[in-house]
């Protein structure tokens, strides 16, 4: 079983949560191939809601996304793999928008087009 990331992704022997803004903002020290889980909060996933980056195995892959997220990241759901999110990040900083915004648009990119 591989070990949780958190932002800064480095690997901890215990599962690190943070809020989903502090992950998204330290996409770049991710793999890509990772996935973030996150808590919702009143039905909706916010900027402080718990999460925590997994790097999924090849028989996790090929399980159930929510029977993966129960055992390793209990009260957490999928939100979006690592490489979307990074991309979104990284185009819109390139652009000069804000953290806050940033974060805004991909959670709702998470709620609605993923």
């Amino acid at each position: 079983m591989l070990d949780a990331l958190a932002a800064p992704c480095l690997t901890s022997v215990a599962r690190r949560h943070v809020h989903l803004d502090k992950v998204i903002a330290g996409l770049s020290e991710c793999p890509a191939q990772s996935m973030i889980f996150a808590e919702r909060i009143g039905g909706e996933f916010r900027p402080e809601s718990e999460a925590v980056v997994l790097e999924l195995s090849e028989s996790e892959l090929s399980r159930p996304i929510r029977d993966v997220a129960a055992e390793r990241a209990p009260g957490m759901e999928y939100f979006l793999e690592v490489f979307i999110a990074l991309e979104m990040l990284e185009g819109s900083r390139s652009k000069g928008a804000a953290l806050g915004s940033i974060v805004e648009r991909i959670i709702y990119y998470a709620e609605n087009d993923a």
